[in-house]
């Protein structure tokens, strides 16, 4: 089998959580494989990661993927699984979204579940979300010691 055959055929199996059959959002959007989606699913419990809200209880019945927003091509860096209002809080905090009347029950939260984040993730990306902090003019991921 050729390289692009292969990737295509690996491309059409990332279809587990598709009630259609073709390639779920998780992998067409953040070019996360099913058992990635699911790793991250197991990590949350089932909750949101910032307010454990259970995902049959949010507004849309289920979590979103977290991922930090940056117009940069090449930096997609995924954080975790939450419900829509703390995916917009963090929207709020990456400097994408301007925050509502609930910052400051929103903020603490949010600025806690992102430092954990932070402490996990590889240098380089870290380095890449510093720069674009930089340039939004609000630096948000402290350097590691």
């Amino acid at each position: 089998m050729s390289t692009r055959a292969a990737e295509a055929a690996f491309r059409r199996a990332q279809n587990r959580h598709s009630k259609s059959g073709n390639p779920c959002h998780h992998f067409t959007y953040h070019r996360l494989t099913c058992d990635e989606y699911d790793g991250l699913q197991t990590r949350a419990g089932g909750c949101c990661e910032i307010c454990r809200t259970p995902a049959l209880a949010t507004g849309g019945r289920r979590l979103v993927v977290d991922h930090f927003e940056s117009t940069h091509p090449y930096l997609r860096i995924i954080r975790g699984m939450l419900c829509d209002a703390c995916n917009s809080a963090m929207s709020c905090l990456d400097g994408t979204k301007r925050w509502g009347s609930n910052r400051s029950e929103l903020e603490p939260r949010a600025r806690e579940y992102q430092a954990r984040v932070l402490r996990d993730l590889p240098l380089a990306q870290l380095a890449l979300i510093e720069r674009v902090q930089e340039r939004r003019g609000q630096l948000v991921a402290a350097p590691r010691p």
